[in-house]
């Protein structure tokens, strides 16, 4: 129960997966704000937790902090980097690749502020602060209507034959 890309789309399938229908990188993400998101660290990858800051197109931001291992260990150049959203409550999981990069630009620091980001900086102007930048090249989405109920009719109707509702590529 899932799909990748082809042509820069991403594709998607539900549970009943009978057709597909396009669906943008802003769609597939809109109330998904938590990501764990993965980098190579020598020759294993490691993931953590992060909050969605922003989306401009087919790259997502993350504020984070400089002093980190990880965002020293990449540099200034490109890593390949891993991005994975998921609300179980509602069946909602989304796949993503691209490559990562870090950027300390102040004015797309103060374009991603919010107070919540307050938590871990000492505000906006914090010299520690950087933008993960991930420019995603590739990715999946996988949704089931939301629920036991939801999961239990989208599996009836599939067994019926009936089409079944939102799922697709999603483009970048």
């Amino acid at each position: 129960m899932n799909g990748g890309v082809a042509g820069g789309q991403f594709l998607g399938m539900t549970a009943t997966d009978t057709k597909a229908e396009s669906r943008s990188l802003s769609a597939a993400v809109e109330k998904l704000r938590f990501a764990m998101v993965g980098t190579p660290d020598g020759d294993v990858w490691k993931s953590r937790p992060l909050t969605l800051a922003g989306l401009e197109g087919s790259t997502l931001h993350f504020l984070v902090a400089a002093d980190t291992d990880w965002v020293q260990a990449l540099g200034n150049g490109k890593a390949p980097c891993t991005t994975t959203f998921s609300d179980p409550s509602k069946n909602d999981y989304v796949a993503l690749q691209g490559s990562a990069r870090v950027l300390h630009d102040r004015a797309l620091i103060e374009s991603l502020w919010s107070a919540p980001a307050g938590a871990y900086f000492d505000g906006k102007d914090d010299p520690d602060i950087r933008v993960l930048a991930v420019d995603v090249d590739y990715g999946e989405y996988w949704d089931s209507p939301g629920g036991a109920i939801g999961r239990l009719l989208a599996v009836t109707k599939a067994a019926a034959g009936a089409e079944s509702g939102s799922e697709g590529p999603v483009r970048v």
